[in-house]
């Protein structure tokens, strides 16, 4: 078994300011990066503040690496509360060991020339609504890094061009001669990098989102062309941006994260970096080698399990009828939240053994649960798909969505829902590997044309970004928001650590559905509910006054 990614970035935060590193990887060993006895001690003490969890100083010494502590401290978060001194069960001591590593791991493997590797499961999919809808930008994933300073354009051209050379996945089109789709992996060439000036127009700034907006807005064949655009914007002499636009058929979140930090380090390394040990075809075909037979039956069963089947979106009250098709049309709501809430939120987690992701996700449950009346809410959440070592760096679409389905039967306090939500969300994570398309395909059987198959709401919680680093110019910023005007599921709430005590809450919403006073009137009872529960984790949560304020309100306006 392998740790959940969201034990697996908050141990990586821990280790990022204690050992004053950048983004390690699960496969690091924290002696090599400067860690000793002295920082184990540190970092125990940081788990127990952040995360409630006592684990001692060597056993995490002894585990090495950052996925092996992961696995302690997800060992310790799964088991129950310590019993006292003196009368610890076998149970409890057994799930403080270590897991074995995960045998069967992908491997870079040989390809000729005329190889026609199999599309991911993710892949698939993404290629088939492409076909549905040949013009679509639904799946565009536009981004724009700001870059201050004396740039060197030839140099970021000659770096954009080792990045896609070194990841296959950037430079590959999508055949389908008789209709089933394989990956044609070109060789690395030049990566055009058209120049736009835009210093002398009245008002460059805006120049320069417009754009961007245009480019987000490009429509990719991906039998033809690769599934990567760039364009460098000059905006001053010393202000630039460069504006790439991706296809969700090459990426996810994590790639842009790894495509921009390689970008860096190739800006300021003309000797490249070592040759990337795995490609994504390469993981392609091992997900389809492996998702077969038992395990694969093993993995249906499970969500079986839990979701039943034929599993029923939740049904939310709407401003507007829902249209007999979807347009996927889209608006977007904000609202930073007070730094004394993210604060107190944070010390509750503490308390409750549960991260900030779940605790969260625990009060929309809250608010969601009061306003559709159901006791029984299933809201889907993306997997970054990146549990192995080997997965952190490597370009390609990782990403799942997962079902994560808590029950409020019997009006549980906040306290007792996180405790159900942190339940939840650690299976999901835990079983994560069933593409989510593979779950439908098992699960439900009627389907509808305006049937959004097991969830229409979507949470996601998003660390604090680090921007690249490029040698010789100033700080960068990197904008991955693009243009929002669309939603592909009626709501989608995500949480975005900003800073210290900075937290930003963005709801993207279906605008078929919900004109935009419903959405801000959301986010303000969001914020209400976190603030009452936090304060009073005891009280049932369909009693918190923002829950019931906002239920009568929105309800009674709702039509049907």
């Amino acid at each position: 078994m392998t740790a959940s990614g969201f034990v697996i970035e908050e141990l990586a935060r821990f280790w990022s300011e204690l050992l004053c590193t950048e983004e390690p990887s699960p496969g690091a060993e924290f002696t090599k990066l400067g860690g000793d006895g002295e920082t184990a001690t540190r970092l125990a003490g940081l788990i127990d503040e952040e995360l409630g969890l006592t684990v001692s100083p060597a056993r995490l010494l002894g585990a090495g690496t950052l996925a092996g502590m992961a696995e302690v401290v997800d060992a310790a978060m799964k088991a129950p509360p310590a019993a006292p001194p003196g009368r610890e069960s076998a149970a409890d001591r057994d799930s403080a060991r270590l897991a074995e590593p995960a045998p069967d791991a992908p491997r870079a493997l040989p390809r000729g020339a005329d190889a026609r590797p199999a599309l991911s499961f993710a892949q698939q999919r993404l290629w088939f609504m492409q076909q549905i809808d040949p013009e679509t930008t639904l799946y565009n994933v536009p981004t724009v890094l700001r870059l201050r300073g004396a740039l060197d354009p030839a140099a970021l051209g000659r770096a954009l061009d080792a990045v896609v050379a070194r990841h296959e996945v950037l430079r590959t089109t999508y055949a389908a001669p008789a209709g089933v789709p394989h990956q044609v992996i070109a060789a690395p060439s030049p990566v055009p990098l058209p120049r736009t000036d835009v210093s002398a127009a009245g008002d460059p700034e805006a120049e320069a989102r417009r754009i961007a907006g245009e480019e987000a807005r490009r429509v990719f064949d991906l039998a033809t062309a690769p599934p990567l655009a760039a364009r460098l914007v000059r905006v001053a002499e010393d202000d630039h941006r460069l504006v790439v636009t991706f296809h969700h058929v090459a990426v996810d979140g994590g790639s842009v994260e790894v495509f921009y930090r390689e970008l860096g380090l190739l800006y300021g390394t003309p000797e490249g970096l070592p040759e990337a040990p795995l490609q994504y075809a390469d993981l392609a075909e091992w997900q389809r080698a492996r998702l077969t037979g038992a395990t694969l039956d093993g993995l249906i069963g499970h969500w079986r399990a839990v979701l039943g089947e034929d599993p029923r979106a939740l049904e939310l009250p709407t401003d507007r009828p829902r249209p007999r098709s979807k347009s996927f049309r889209g608006a977007v709501a904000t609202r930073r939240l007070p730094a004394g809430l993210v604060r107190a939120v944070r010390a509750f987690g503490k308390e409750a053994r549960a991260t900030a992701n779940m605790t969260y996700l625990a009060a929309l449950y809250a608010l969601l649960s009061g306003w559709s009346g159901a006791k029984d809410v299933t809201v889907g959440m993306p997997a970054a798909g990146r549990t192995r070592p080997e997965l952190q760096d490597l370009v390609g679409c990782l990403i799942n969505m997962v079902p994560v389905r808590a029950g409020l039967a019997g009006d549980p306090g906040f306290g007792a829902l996180t405790g159900r939500v942190r339940a939840a969300v650690l299976d999901a994570a835990d079983h994560q590997e069933l593409p989510f398309d593979k779950l439908v395909e098992a699960l439900v059987t009627r389907r509808g044309r305006d049937f959004t198959p097991v969830f229409r709401v979507m949470f996601s919680h998003l660390g604090e970004r680090r921007p690249p680093v490029f040698a010789g110019l100033g700080p960068c910023e990197l904008d991955v928001t693009g243009p929002q005007d669309t939603a592909k599921y009626d709501l989608s709430l995500y949480v975005e650590e900003r800073g210290a005590d900075a937290v930003e809450l963005l709801l993207e919403y279906d605008t078929d559905l919900y004109g935009p006073d419903t959405p801000d009137a959301l986010l303000a009872a969001y914020e209400r509910t976190l603030a009452e529960a936090v304060a009073s984790p005891d009280t049932p949560v369909g009693d918190l006054p923002a829950v019931v304020s906002f239920t009568a309100t929105h309800r009674e306006e709702a039509r049907p």
